[in-house]
C-alpha cells in the first residue's frame, strides 16, 4: 500500500502528459493551407510561348550512355533499389524503342531534347518555388501536380512539337503510340510508376 502512495504522484504525472498530448496532436484544429486554383482556358489563351522559336543544337557525342551516379554516403532500403532497378530497366526498355522509331540519325537529337525538357521543367520549378516564398514567406506548402503541372505541360508540348518537326508525322504518330502503350502496360502491372511524358 505504501507503495502505492508513492506512484500516485509519478502516475498523475504521466496521466497529465498523456491527456496533453491527446489534446495537442490529436483533437487540435488543423489549419487549412492556402490552394491556388489555376484556370486552364486563362492559361492556354494567354500562353505566349512559340515552340518553333527555340533552337535546338546537336552534340557531336558518341557516349549515348550516360554513367550511372555513385551512392557512397546513401543508405537505401532494399525495397527502394528493387524499384530503382525496375524502373531503370523500364527506361532502358523505352529507349531501345525510341531508337528504333526515330532511328540512329535523330536519336541524339531526341536524348538532347528529352535532356533539355527536363532542365526547362526544374527551372520552371526552381522559379514557381522562388515566386511562392516570395508571395507567402518560407512557410509555404502547395501541391505540384496541380500547380506545376499546367507549366510542364507547355513544356512538354513545345518539345514534342519540335520532335515532330525533325522526325515528321509518321515516325512521330509511331512515337506517340508507343509512348501511349508503355504507359498503359506500366500502369497496369505497377502500383507507382513514372509517366513517359517525352
Amino acid at each position: 500500500m505504501e507503495k502505492l502512495k508513492k506512484s500516485i504522484p509519478y502516475l498523475l504525472i504521466v496521466l497529465l502528459v498523456v491527456w496533453f498530448s491527446y489534446k495537442f496532436f490529436i483533437e487540435r484544429p488543423i489549419p487549412k493551407e492556402p490552394s491556388m486554383k489555376l484556370d486552364w482556358d486563362q492559361l492556354d489563351a494567354t500562353s505566349g510561348s512559340k515552340p518553333e522559336d527555340v533552337p535546338v543544337t546537336i552534340k557531336k557525342d558518341n557516349n549515348l550512355v550516360k554513367p550511372q551516379a555513385t551512392r557512397e554516403h546513401s543508405e537505401i532500403s532494399k525495397s527502394d533499389e528493387d524499384q530503382f532497378a525496375e524502373y531503370d530497366a523500364m527506361e532502358k526498355e523505352w529507349l531501345g524503342i525510341v531508337m528504333t522509331i526515330v532511328g540512329e540519325k535523330f536519336y541524339p537529337t531526341y536524348l538532347e531534347m528529352r535532356d533539355n525538357n527536363e532542365k526547362e521543367k526544374m527551372v520552371a520549378y526552381k522559379e514557381y518555388h522562388d515566386y511562392l516564398r516570395k508571395k507567402y514567406g518560407d512557410k509555404f506548402s502547395y501541391n505540384i501536380s496541380e500547380d506545376q503541372s499546367v507549366r510542364e505541360k507547355e513544356i512538354n508540348q513545345k518539345y514534342l512539337k519540335m520532335l515532330l518537326d525533325k522526325i515528321g508525322t509518321e515516325k512521330f504518330q509511331a512515337y506517340i503510340k508507343a509512348r501511349d502503350v508503355i504507359n498503359e502496360e506500366n500502369r497496369r502491372k505497377k502500383k507507382l510508376f513514372v509517366q513517359i511524358e517525352f
